[in-house]
């Protein structure tokens, strides 16, 4: 069967009449990016295996289904095909908006693509959920070595700011003075603290240098605090969470959601998670 023979074969049995189905045929050889007039007389055998997983996507979105079942299409392909038929089917479910059940033995293939993961062995389900939340919580060890306990550092982007912050930072009120916010500080062993309103509004840093200055003590801390901070959001990816730190040279990051302090990152919490990633590989 030509390109074009097998494309619009289903369609055909959907619907015999139809007089648009060789114009559907080359919409979905350029979705797939296949020309038209180059591929639709073609043989299998005068394509590559790329070029012929492309004819079965585009053959799988030609009638149109509520639902695709999508049967380790990109296992025999070589790495670079595989990766770029992988973004490109992305950008088609993107596009079109359409229910793919997609089965894979990758699991970077499977976080890649998926919105959930379904894992099973010997027929039952073992996990159901977030590529996001199966990386970060197995629900048992044979999801747990499925996965791989390092895995999540493949994926780096999964690693959110809430997942390493500090939940309850040092605070204080913005109106106390800067000689009690210097004792808090020798307290708590900190050399910073967060400054919020009663209604915990994030409003700026004090630093120890800076009440401890004797010119500074009598004052209020709102009155030399530092008002130009640079903050996270809870969401942020641990990589846009260095990129901040590593561009503004500043590793004592607030996390602020719609103006609320939920949290800090500190260079201590920074490398204690990063310190996880090898002591994992080394323990494998």
């Amino acid at each position: 069967m030509t390109v074009k023979e097998n494309i619009e074969l289903i369609p055909k049995l959907k619907n015999k009449k139809d007089p648009h189905i060789v114009l559907k045929v080359k919409e979905v050889l350029d979705m797939v990016g296949l020309d038209p007039d180059e591929y639709l007389d073609k043989y299998p055998i005068q394509m590559s295996g790329g070029q012929q997983q492309r004819v079965g996507v585009a053959r799988a979105f030609a009638s149109e289904p509520d639902i695709i079942l999508m049967d380790e299409p990109f296992s025999a392909l070589d790495p670079i095909t595989r990766n770029q038929l992988q973004d490109e089917l992305l950008s088609l479910q993107n596009n079109l908006q359409k229910t793919i059940v997609f089965v894979t033995h990758d699991m970077a293939e499977a976080i890649k693509l998926a919105d959930r993961i379904c894992i099973m062995n010997d027929g039952k389900i073992q996990q159901f959920d977030t590529p996001e939340q199966i990386l970060k919580h197995p629900a048992n060890d044979f999801v747990l070595n499925f996965v791989g306990k390092k895995r999540i550092w493949d994926s780096p982007e999964l690693i959110k700011a809430k997942d390493i912050m500090i939940d309850e930072p040092i605070v204080c009120p913005y109106t106390l003075k800067c000689i009690k916010a210097l004792n808090i500080m020798f307290n708590y062993r900190v050399d910073s603290l967060m400054v919020v309103d009663k209604k915990h509004t994030f409003m700026g840093m004090v630093y120890a240098d800076q009440a401890a200055d004797e010119a500074n003590k009598g004052k209020r801390v709102d009155e030399i605090m530092q008002t130009d901070c640079v903050t996270a959001q809870s969401d942020d990816s641990i990589v846009d969470v260095l990129n901040i730190a590593r561009q503004k040279n500043k590793y004592t990051i607030p996390v602020v959601d719609d103006g609320h302090l939920v949290g800090l990152i500190t260079k201590s919490t920074l490398v204690t998670t990063l310190s996880k990633k090898y002591d994992e590989s080394e323990g494998e």
